[in-house]
């Protein structure tokens, strides 16, 4: 007569009992293993919307830095240019907001004055030394055909400085229609397909900047053939600013003008005297913008000084974006879904003014 095992001998509640906690314990070896296998998770976060739950971007004194592109803020496939073209949030989110450096607390009746920084070509020793070196109200303006350009955005981006793309405009006495910027000799069609070019190569900015070619005078940018332009620029959800002085631009949108362009190929003197009369502008009116490029070693060099006496003198250094965005009071809005992970892009408060003489609808 054979003796029952001891298996056997169990009772059947007890033999269930041991299979269930077994094939726990099984399951959970072979997930320990796999995670072994697996290695620690990725936290490479670029390009994602990132969950800030109780830390509102809209509330000025949380917002201590730049976000990084929001999937929430980008078209799902890739532009001419090599990134995804900007499109407008959820609940009213845009790229203009979103991109925008911290606001300046500025005192009431504080003149304001803004700078953009234009003509880096190339991610080198001296690029790097202006986007570590100065503060980060300084905004940055990149062009498309700069080398080791989204290097220099990602940089300017983790020192506060706020980017613009560049959108190059033809001047008047040029007859050349093979040109790469936009002119009133090529078609509607042509100067969109330009516009889209460029928006679609870079991503993470806060507007456009045109950038006069070949001379000051941009008649294009005053006719009505430019309103379609602007009209492109605005449903992306981005600010223009106008980057030659005196010629006012009218249109839909959110829209800057710039008071003074300082040329950096020229000697010290000159380059001081034009940001004089930035700060001068800037004390007569409140406020006023200017741009300077090319990048030089004796641009940067006045732009410290110059930077510092403007605390002396009682003026207050912001970003472009606090001069141009419209005050407005916007109310709470949903965090923008991306999947798992979200991020709220609630619209910040009030940013300093608008620059009324050109302003187009509050957006």
């Amino acid at each position: 007569m054979n003796t029952p095992t001891l298996w056997q001998q169990l009772p059947a509640s007890g033999r269930l009992f041991l299979r269930f906690w077994g094939g726990g314990l099984g399951a959970a070896a072979i997930l320990a293993l796999s995670l072994q296998v697996m290695g620690p998770p990725r936290h490479d976060l670029e390009g994602q919307d990132i969950d800030v739950t109780g830390n509102n971007p809209a509330d000025k004194s949380a917002r201590t830095g730049i976000l990084p592109p929001q999937t929430a803020l980008l078209a799902r496939k890739d532009g001419p240019g090599g990134y995804p073209l900007p499109v407008r949030g959820p609940h009213g989110q845009t790229a203009r907001r979103a991109y925008a450096a911290p606001a300046v607390d500025v005192p009431p009746g504080t003149p304001m004055v803004a700078l953009l920084l234009d003509g880096i070509t190339q991610a080198d020793s001296l690029s790097d030394d202006a986007l570590t070196s100065l503060p980060g109200p300084i905004s940055i303006a990149l062009s498309s055909g700069t080398t080791g350009l989204d290097t220099i955005a990602t940089q300017a981006r983790q020192h506060q400085h706020e980017t613009f793309i560049t959108l190059p405009v033809q001047a008047q006495d040029s007859k050349d229609p093979a040109t790469k910027a936009l002119t009133l000799l090529h078609s509607p069609q042509q100067n969109m397909d330009l516009l889209t070019n460029t928006l679609s190569s870079l991503e993470g900015y806060v507007g456009v900047a045109s950038t006069p070619v070949g001379g000051d005078d941009t008649p294009f940018t005053t006719s009505e053939g430019f309103r379609p332009i602007l009209e492109s620029i605005d449903s992306h959800g981005l600010l223009y600013l106008d980057g030659t002085p005196g010629t006012p631009v009218t249109g839909p949108g959110v829209l800057g003008q710039v008071d003074v362009r300082v040329n950096a190929d020229t000697d010290i003197v000159a380059i001081d005297i034009q940001l004089l009369k930035l700060q001068q502008l800037a004390r007569q009116n409140g406020r006023a913008i200017g741009v300077i490029g090319p990048l030089r070693p004796v641009a940067l060099a006045c732009l410290r000084a110059w930077i510092a006496h403007l605390k002396d003198v009682g003026i207050a250094l912001v970003p472009v974006s606090q001069i141009v965005l419209p005050v407005d009071q916007p109310a709470s809005t949903p965090a923008v879904a991306a999947g798992p992970m979200r991020i709220n892009l609630a619209s910040p408060p009030p940013r300093g003014g608008q620059f009324s003489p050109i302003a187009g609808p509050q957006h």
